[in-house]
């Protein structure tokens, strides 16, 4: 099973922490400020859209190349394969995937990886003030599936 980012827009208050985060934990040298998670604002709320890590993932079936494969818990990208067709940002049901491309230089795919990298999880999770994102796990979904079985049966039991 992968692992995804759950937000709560309830909770979002469109701050862009996590944006500004995710941007300064992927920068690299010469590289544009890119968030692999755009917030979202509508009239009355906010939320941060990236991407869901889908297990069946549209955008790994898309890329002609292989430069998008499903890893153990997530969808994983490999830049060196990318040839900037654009076929997996068409892809994506949510709009989380986007290819940067400069002239002279190889197309980056800019897309959540979790932080893979980083010792304490996704940096959007890490600081966001109101808690609104959620790295959720397999043990998670087990828990609140456990959760909401035992609501259910009181519900039932009244």
């Amino acid at each position: 099973m992968t692992s995804f980012i759950v937000a709560s827009p309830h909770a979002c208050i469109g701050c862009r922490t996590c944006e500004v985060a995710c941007a300064l934990e992927h920068v690299t040298a010469g590289a544009e400020f890119n968030p692999r998670l755009r917030v979202m604002r509508l009239d009355s709320l906010s939320v941060p859209v990236m991407c869901h890590q889908c297990e069946n993932a549209p955008c790994v079936e898309a890329c002609p190349c292989g430069a998008l494969a499903m890893g153990s818990a997530r969808v994983e990208a490999d830049a060196s394969r990318c040839i900037g067709c654009q076929s997996c940002v068409v892809a994506c049901p949510f709009g989380a995937i986007t290819i940067e491309t400069r002239i002279g230089q190889a197309p980056v795919i800019v897309k959540c990886d979790l932080c893979g990298e980083r010792e304490r999880g996704p940096a959007c999770v890490d600081v966001c003030p109101t808690a609104a994102l959620t790295k959720m796990t397999e043990q998670h979904l087990t828990e609140l599936q456990r959760q909401r079985n035992i609501a259910t049966a009181a519900l039932l039991n009244l």
